[in-house]
C-alpha cells in the first residue's frame, strides 16, 4: 500500500530494503506462504503498461527482484530445499510459486535439490521451476548440461523435454554421447520427434556398441523416405557390409528399403543377381542377397518389382531362396511420402 503511492523515491527505496530483509527472513524461517504473497504483490504492483511517469518506480522494483539474485540468497534456498525431506502439499506448492519470481541465476542452485533430495514431490516441482526460468534464459541450464549433464541423466532430459530451441536442441544432442543407454535412446527419440531431419545428424549412431540404439536410429531413419539418408545407408552398406553382424546388414538393408528410392535398385540388383559364385568372395552370400531382396521388397518401385520377378527365375538357387525370403514381409511403410 504504501508503494503504490510512494512518490519520494528516497522514502520508495526504504521500503524496499525493509522489504528485501523481510523476505530474507521468510526463507530463513521457510514461510514459503508468505513469500509468494510478498513477491506477487511486488510483481503486480505496476504493471508493463502503466504510465510513463511511473517508469521509475517499475524500473526499482525490478531491482528488487535483481537485488535478490545473489549467491548467498540462492544459497539460503538451496539449503531450505534440502532440508525439506517430506512437507506439507500447500508449503510446497506456495515454495515452488515463489520460485518462479527468481531470476534464472537461481537454476545452478536448484541442481543440488534434484540430484541430492529422496522427495519425488519436492524434485518434480524443482523441476517445473527449472523449466520455468529456463523459458525466461536457457543460459544457466546450459552451463548445467555440461558440467552435470551426465550426473543428472534422465532428469535432465525430463527438463530438456519440456523445452525448445536450437539451443536446447544442442544439449539433446550431447545427451546422444550419454553413457546411459536409456538416456541416449531417449534422446534420440526426442530429437528426431522434434525434427525428423536430425536424423542425418546422427547417422553416426548407426554403428554404436548398443543392439538397443542401432535399432532405434534405424528404425528413425525408416520412417522417412530420404534422398539423404538412402545416400548414407548406400555407402554404408557398400563400404562396411562385410565387417558387420548379419542381423545389423538384415536391419540396414530393412531400413534403405523404407527411406529410400529407385536411386538403390542398381546397387540392390546387384547384390541380388550376382553370379553365385560371389558367395565364396563374400558379397554374394545370402545374407546380402537375402538382404537385398528385402529391400527391393520394400520399395514398392516397378524396377524394385522388376528386379525381384529376374531373380525369383534365376538358375541360382541362392538368388532363389533370398526371394523367398521376403514373403513374409508386412510392409508397414506404404504411406510414407518421399521427400
Amino acid at each position: 500500500i504504501i508503494l503504490k503511492n510512494q512518490t519520494d523515491r528516497e522514502k520508495f527505496e526504504a521500503v524496499l530494503e525493509f522489504i528485501a530483509e523481510e523476505a530474507v527472513e521468510t526463507i530463513d524461517k521457510g514461510r514459503f506462504d508468505l513469500l509468494v504473497v510478498l513477491l506477487q504483490s511486488l510483481h503486480k504492483l505496476f504493471p508493463q503498461k502503466s504510465p510513463t511517469a511511473e517508469d521509475w518506480r517499475r524500473t526499482r522494483i525490478e531491482g528488487f527482484f535483481k537485488d535478490l539474485s545473489k549467491p548467498e540468497i540462492y544459497q539460503r534456498i538451496r539449503d531450505r530445499l534440502l532440508q525439506l525431506e517430506t512437507i506439507e502439499i500447500d508449503k510446497l506448492k506456495a515454495l515452488g510459486h515463489a520460485l518462479l519470481y527468481f531470476s534464472p541465476e537461481l537454476v545452478p542452485f536448484l541442481v543440488p535439490v534434484i540430484l541430492q533430495s529422496s522427495s519425488h514431490e519436492l524434485q518434480q516441482m524443482v523441476s517445473v521451476v527449472i523449466v520455468h526460468l529456463s523459458q525466461r534464459d536457457i543460459g544457466p541450464l546450459e552451463k548445467i548440461a555440461e558440467q552435470h549433464g551426465t550426473e543428472m541423466g534422465e532428469k535432465l532430459l525430463a527438463i530438456l523435454n519440456r523445452l525448445q530451441g536450437d539451443r536446447v536442441n544442442k544439449i539433446l544432442f550431447r545427451m546422444c554421447d550419454h553413457p546411459s543407454d536409456k538416456v541416449r535412446r531417449n534422446a534420440i527419440k526426442e530429437l528426431i520427434t522434434r525434427d525428423p531431419k536430425y536424423a542425418q545428424k546422427l547417422f553416426s549412431l548407426i554403428d554404436d556398441p548398443s543392439k538397443e540404439i542401432r535399432s532405434s536410429i534405424l528404425a528413425a531413419f525408416a520412417h522417412q523416405r530420404s534422398s539423404v539418408l538412402e545416400n548414407m545407408l548406400l555407402d554404408y552398406l557398400k563400404e562396411n557390409s562385410t565387417k558387420k553382424e548379419p542381423a545389423h546388414i538384415l536391419a540396414c538393408y530393412e531400413t534403405l528399403g523404407r527411406c529410400g528410392s529407385s536411386t538403390s535398385v542398381p546397387f540392390l540388383s546387384n547384390v541380388l543377381l550376382s553370379r553365385g559364385w560371389n558367395s565364396f568372395m563374400g558379397s554374394g552370400k545370402l545374407i546380402f542377397r537375402e538382404g537385398a531382396a528385402i529391400a527391393l521388397a520394400l520399395l514398392h518401385t516397378p524396377e524394385a518389382k522388376d528386379v525381384l520377378l529376374q531373380a525369383s527365375t534365376s538358375r541360382f538357387k541362392v538368388t532363389r531362396k533370398a526371394v523367398a525370403r521376403t514373403k513374409t514381409i508386412r510392409d508397414v511403410s506404404g504411406d510414407h511420402a518421399n521427400d
